[in-house]
């Protein structure tokens, strides 16, 4: 299971979501109100739903790791995870196209501001790395397929 390249993109994906969503609640908090103008009467809806998204891939991709043995399924839940990746990718331009001047205005140090750029490049590296999964399964199940091993 753990010495299959996928588990090991799976295992990546999960850990800098889960950090990208402990780490970045409060910055995201803050910078949520300079966006917050543009979505009017729907922002406290989708500040919710936008907030925990990153948790909620982290724990997909967990638990995919653990489908080794139903490949079909294991990649339902990845394709399920790129789907959110790629949505989180989609908001994260929106978010930081509203937000990154102010928020590196709040700032403490080039410290944080490079893990702000960090917190940028996040999103499209998980996506990466999920569509490459979903690759690596793929390819596993055509080789077990066509040696026969599985019906």
């Amino acid at each position: 299971m753990i010495q299959r390249i996928q588990s090991l993109y799976l295992i990546t994906v999960s850990f800098f979501y889960l950090l990208y969503w402990f780490f970045g609640y409060e910055f995201y908090e803050k910078g949520f109100v300079f966006v917050e103008e543009y979505l009017g009467s729907l922002s406290n809806f989708f500040f919710s739903l936008t907030s925990f998204l990153p948790l909620l891939i982290s724990i997909i991709c967990f638990i995919t790791i653990w489908l080794f043995k139903k490949r079909v399924v294991q990649i339902n839940f990845s394709k399920l995870a790129l789907f959110l990746s790629i949505l989180m990718s989609i908001y994260t331009i929106f978010y930081f196209s509203f937000s990154l001047n102010d928020l590196i205005n709040l700032m403490e140090s080039k410290k944080m501001e490079v893990l702000l750029y960090v917190a940028i490049l996040n999103p499209f590296v998980c996506t990466f790395l999920i569509f490459l999964t979903i690759k690596c399964i793929n390819s596993d199940d055509k080789l077990v397929r066509g040696e026969g091993l599985i019906r």
